[in-house]
C-alpha cells in the first residue's frame, strides 16, 4: 500500500524541533512544493519567487503577534530542509501571495465539505467529510504528520502541502478542521489563513477553534468545517471583516465555495468565487441531497459513496482534470478524508476517492 499513500511521519517535540523533523523528513516534498507555487506565482500573478519571499515577510509581525511558535517551526522546517526561512514562510502564506496582482478569473480550489452531527451520525458519531480539490500536480507534494506537541497543545495529525505547517486534520482533543475557499472583491488583509487552520488544529473546543481563527484578520476569505468529538460541527465563513457561524440543518451541513451565510459578504463586497466556479452550487446540492436520503444512521460508508459521486463530472464532488480548459486552471481532487470524532478515526485516500480505496488512521483521544 506504500505507493497509495502519502509520505507519513510521526514527530514529537518543541516547535522548532518539530519542524526540524518535518523538513528533514521531507526535504524532496517541500522543493517539489516550491516548484509548484513557483510556477503558480508566474502564471496567475507574474509574481517571480524571490519576490514572493520578500513579500511573505510582511507577514512575520502579524503571524508574532498571532503564535511566535509558529515562526520558530518555521523556521525549524527550513533549517532541516536546508533552504531559506523565507522559503517555507512564502509557502505558508501562498493563498494570500498567489492573489497579488492576480487576475480575478483566478481560483483558489474547489472543495466539498459535509459535516454530520451526532443526531443522525452512525453510533451516535459525529463525522466530517472532505474532498480537497487543487492542482492535481502537487500529490506528490502532500504529506501526513502526526504530531505530539511537548508545549502542552493537543496531538495532531494533518495532511498537508510539504513545507506548510498546518491544513486538513484531527486533533487528540477531538477537533478537525477542513478548509473551502472563498473570496470577494476586495483583498482581505491579515494572517496567513494556513496559520488560522493550525491555530484550530491547536483548539480543545468549538468554541476555542472559534475563537483563534477570528482573534485576527485573514489574509484571504475562508470557510472552515469543524468537527468536535462533542458530536457537533459548525461551518465559520470568513470575510475581510466579519464572519459568521453556520449550524446543521437536521444533523447535516454541506459546504462547496460560495458564502452561504445572508449576512456575507458584507455591502459592498461581492461574493467573487460563485462566478470562478459555478459548479460549485451544484456540488453544494448534490451532497446535501444525496446525505439527507441517506436519513439517520450516516456512516464512513455512506459517506464514502457521496465523496466518489461524479454528477456532472469532471466538476463534480468527485472532481477530475477537465481536458477542455487550460491545465493551469484545471483542477482534480487531491485526496478525500472522512473523521469518525469519537472513535478518533481518520479513513484517507490519496487521490480521487472513485481510483482508489481509503485508508484507516487513528489519533488517541486525550
Amino acid at each position: 500500500m506504500a505507493d497509495t499513500i502519502f509520505e507519513y511521519i510521526e514527530i514529537e517535540g518543541t516547535p522548532r524541533e518539530i519542524g526540524l523533523q518535518q523538513g528533514e523528513a521531507f526535504k524532496r516534498q517541500i522543493r517539489g512544493s516550491i516548484k509548484t507555487y513557483t510556477d503558480m506565482f508566474r502564471d496567475y500573478s507574474n509574481l517571480e519567487w524571490d519576490r514572493a519571499k520578500e513579500l511573505s515577510r510582511y507577514f512575520i509581525p502579524m503571524i508574532e503577534e498571532f503564535n511566535h511558535d509558529y515562526i520558530e517551526e518555521m523556521q525549524g522546517v527550513a533549517e532541516g530542509a536546508g533552504l531559506d526561512f523565507e522559503d517555507i514562510l512564502a509557502l505558508n502564506c501562498r493563498s494570500e501571495l498567489v492573489f497579488v496582482g492576480a487576475e480575478m478569473d483566478k481560483q483558489d480550489g474547489g472543495c466539498t465539505s459535509i459535516g454530520v452531527s451526532s443526531d443522525v451520525g452512525a453510533n451516535g458519531h459525529c463525522y466530517v467529510a472532505h474532498n480537497w480539490d487543487w492542482k492535481t500536480s502537487q500529490r506528490p507534494n502532500e504529506v501526513m504528520m502526526k504530531v505530539k506537541q511537548t508545549n502542552g497543545k493537543p496531538t495532531f495529525l494533518t495532511i498537508t502541502e510539504a513545507g506548510i505547517i498546518g491544513k486538513t486534520g484531527f486533533n487528540s482533543a477531538g477537533i478537525s478542521v477542513v478548509l473551502n475557499a472563498l473570496s470577494t472583491n476586495q483583498s482581505p488583509a491579515g494572517i496567513p489563513l494556513h496559520m488560522a487552520m493550525r491555530a484550530i488544529l491547536d483548539a480543545e473546543t468549538l468554541f476555542e477553534a472559534i475563537g483563534v481563527a477570528t482573534k485576527m484578520p485573514l489574509g484571504c476569505c475562508a470557510s472552515f468545517l469543524i468537527g468536535s468529538r462533542g458530536g457537533e460541527v459548525i461551518n465559520l465563513e470568513i470575510e475581510n471583516e466579519d464572519f459568521d457561524v453556520l449550524y446543521p440543518s437536521d444533523g447535516i451541513i454541506v459546504h462547496t465555495n460560495h458564502f452561504l451565510s445572508p449576512r456575507l459578504p458584507r455591502y459592498p463586497r461581492k461574493d467573487t468565487t460563485k462566478y470562478k466556479l459555478p459548479d460549485s452550487f451544484v456540488r453544494c446540492g448534490r451532497a446535501d441531497k444525496l446525505a439527507r436520503a441517506k436519513g439517520t444512521d450516516i456512516g464512513p460508508d455512506d459517506l464514502k459513496e457521496i465523496l466518489k459521486d461524479h454528477t456532472e463530472w469532471p466538476c463534480s464532488i468527485c472532481r477530475h482534470d477537465n481536458p477542455k480548459i487550460d491545465p493551469g486552471l484545471s483542477m482534480g481532487t487531491v485526496f478525500s478524508i472522512i473523521i469518525d470524532h469519537e472513535a478518533g478515526d481518520v479513513y484517507f485516500c490519496k487521490g480521487n476517492p472513485c481510483e482508489t480505496d481509503y485508508e484507516l488512521y487513528h489519533v488517541s483521544q486525550e
